[in-house]
């Protein structure tokens, strides 16, 4: 697939702060309402959080809009989804996106 297929992703989130990469201008009106930003000097969209308990209310609106979470390693968003949902904080499942190549996705229902 191509990342066409994919509104946005949750690029980082291992932090207070959660990064988010549009790739459909459509959904930009939906995640500022949620709180994000938009960042120049990064090319992506920002919300700063203090806790676990906001961060999986974040993650979760933002599953509500289909936005996956980017698989790789060392803590990557669908990393620290899985380990909100282990502690509890969400359920569900949720779309983790892993790179194949430049440009090409594998979209994976967790």
């Amino acid at each position: 697939m191509t990342v066409d297929t994919v509104k946005a992703v949750v690029t980082k989130a291992d932090d207070n702060a959660i990064r988010v990469k549009v790739y459909d201008k459509s959904i930009i009106q939906d995640i500022e309402k949620i709180g994000f930003f938009y960042n120049h000097d990064s090319s992506d969209y920002v919300m700063h959080v203090f806790d676990d308990n906001e961060k999986a209310s974040v993650f979760n609106a933002l599953r509500d809009l289909k936005v996956g979470f980017s698989a790789g390693k060392e803590w990557c968003p669908s990393e620290v989804f899985e380990y909100l949902r282990d502690i509890g904080l969400l359920t569900g499942t949720f779309c983790k996106v892993a790179w194949v190549s430049p440009g090409k996705v594998r979209l994976i229902t967790t």
